[in-house]
């Protein structure tokens, strides 16, 4: 019985570790015959089919009947952020590597670190300060360390995380329900159409099948990586020590977009993924041992 459970807790954390690698992998690759709001599109549509896979599609329309006018205002700011933080991300990984980046996601964190230091007038704690200095610093070193073809992918990079930034801040400020969360998720689904026809991108493919599926590939990955880290951590006692190896999934990103996309990452990218490895160390310790 009890080996049975290791082994289960064992096989969703694989899962969640690969499939949290995967969706920036997965992005890139339908973003050769897609726009940056067509794959968010494609990847929003495939998470709502999923979602209704566990919500009863009557029910969740009848219940959406009786949201308040708050609630409709904090689904749709929450959905336009997200979409928004989405499709620049996206935009980012279709102009440059992903080796380069995929590390900026990283900068969510900080930016809501940021943001709450600065409307609290006042430093969270040394510690935290300490680790988000290491990760942004291992994250330029990722991102600046090769050269890039476009002069304005940083631009993407930094105005993504921004976004989603925003988006956890609101939410956290207003909290909303998991129904409220499949609303908002038609409001990205929303978003990245009308945007799909203003934001193009003039080095694309024509558009085939096989975009297509890894943008639902990448939307399957984006929705079932942290349900399969949940389902993890229900059957294991050391859920403390995966959330920090799940935390290294940038790790896991570059390995695959060395194997798949065969990009090349240099001495400087390596310094910054080890500094990157050892702030998510840094903060299990002062956390867990001090």
């Amino acid at each position: 019985m009890s080996s049975g459970i290791v082994s289960g807790w064992i096989g969703f954390f694989i899962v969640a570790l690969l499939l949290a690698g995967f969706v920036a992998v997965f992005a890139k690759i339908s973003l050769e015959g897609l726009s940056a709001p067509q794959t968010v599109l494609i990847a929003g549509i495939t998470m709502l089919v999923l979602s209704f896979t566990t919500l009863s599609f009557n029910g969740f329309f009848k219940s959406a009947k009786h949201f308040s006018h708050g609630n409709i205002i904090d689904i749709i700011i929450s959905g336009v952020l997200l979409s928004l933080g989405c499709i620049f991300l996206c935009l980012a990984f279709q102009v440059t590597e992903v080796l380069s980046t995929a590390p900026f996601y990283l900068l969510t964190a900080v930016f809501v670190y940021a943001a709450q230091a600065v409307l609290s007038k006042k430093v969270p704690g040394i510690p935290g300060l300490i680790v988000n200095i290491m990760i942004t610093l291992g994250v330029l070193l990722m991102g600046f360390g090769i050269h890039h073809k476009h002069s304005v992918w940083w631009l993407f990079a930094l105005v993504g995380p921004a976004f989603l930034a925003a988006q956890k801040l609101y939410v956290n400020k207003n909290p909303i329900g998991d129904l409220q969360q499949t609303a908002s998720m038609f409001v990205v689904v929303l978003v990245a159409l009308i945007l799909s026809f203003v934001i193009h991108h003039k080095d694309l493919k024509k558009i085939t099948a096989y975009h297509v599926l890894f943008a639902i590939l990448a939307g399957i990955a984006f929705y079932y990586a942290p349900l399969a880290l949940s389902r993890a951590n229900a059957l294991c006692s050391y859920d403390l020590w995966l959330n920090l190896i799940y935390s290294l999934w940038i790790v896991i990103t570059v390995i695959l977009a060395t194997i798949f996309l065969h990009e090349k990452i240099s001495a400087v990218s390596v310094t910054g993924l080890i500094i990157i490895v050892a702030a998510y160390c840094t903060r299990f310790v002062l956390a867990h041992f001090m």
